[in-house]
């Protein structure tokens, strides 16, 4: 469960957001951010929508999607797309540069998303920084396994 700070300013960030966009501020698309900032782990919209379902909070699968959407743009999720054709979701606020082990099943599916985070890649980014005179804002790194040894 997310720290009441974390989900005050996540909240905040929403607001100034649909403010600055002159988006209607409804109840749904808040109630669905803290529901994310609530859950540690990586979530597809049929994820979020049945874990929603379940929790006795009553939205439509559309209002899910277009909330994801305002919360990507918004900068408070991240998207990532890993090997099958599903766009999975997590929180990215307070969430610092982290990469993925993605563990497949037979069919290629996605079956588990563990995080890592290892300074050796910041070293590696430093190191290109330097060689390519560029800034780096951020990256992705994914590996793929079909089993866990």
């Amino acid at each position: 469960m997310a720290k009441p700070e974390i989900i005050k300013s996540v909240t905040e960030i929403l607001h100034k957001y649909m403010e600055q966009n002159k988006l209607r501020k409804t109840q749904e698309r808040f109630q669905i951010l803290k529901f994310i900032y609530d859950w540690d782990r990586h979530f597809d919209v049929d994820d979020l929508y049945n874990h929603l379902k379940e929790s006795g909070f009553a939205v439509s699968k559309a209002t899910v999607y277009n909330t994801l959407e305002l919360l990507l743009e918004a900068g408070l999720i991240r998207k990532h797309h890993f090997r099958n054709n599903t766009s999975y979701y997590e929180k990215s606020y307070f969430n610092h540069s982290h990469d993925h082990v993605i563990f497949l099943d037979e069919e290629g599916n996605v079956k588990e998303i563990v995080e890592f985070c290892d300074p050796r890649i910041d070293s590696i980014k430093a190191d290109l920084e330097k060689i390519l005179d560029i800034n780096i804002t951020g990256h992705d790194l994914y590996f793929y396994t079909k089993s866990k040894k």
